[in-house]
């Protein structure tokens, strides 16, 4: 390297001459919060893989409205699953995002787990 290499944060204008907090902000469309809160409500444990889960979103200023409509699998502990993955939602959410989940509407879908057939042996 010669001593006029540069790198392009260097370059007037590109930001890194101005301090983080006067760079500006990074704006998530309302979709791409709710593909977040889809994604996280199926990595929780009980979320039933028959059923997508369906989320909308509003983002205003940095907060998050949301509504979230997921199956769970029946039978099973119900109240707990749904607190859980409430829970699990909104932390994720929030993580990934960066902005506070104001409010989040769950609604569960109930849906029969898949019967394991019994196996005979011939």
């Amino acid at each position: 390297m010669t001593d006029d290499a540069f790198t392009l944060a260097e370059l007037p204008g590109s930001g890194a001459d101005r301090p983080p907090g006067e760079r500006g902000d990074l704006h998530l469309a309302d979709t791409a919060v709710a593909h977040v809160l889809e994604g996280a409500a199926r990595a929780c444990e009980g979320a039933a893989a028959s059923r997508r889960p369906r989320a909308r979103a509003t983002v205003k200023h940095g907060r998050i409205w949301a509504h979230l409509d997921v199956g769970i699998a029946w039978p099973g502990p119900i109240g707990d699953l749904s607190r859980d993955l409430t829970r699990r939602v909104r932390a994720e959410t929030s993580r990934i995002t960066g902005y506070d989940v104001v409010a989040l509407d769950v609604v569960v879908h109930l849906v029969d787990a898949p019967r394991q057939t019994e196996r005979r042996v011939l």
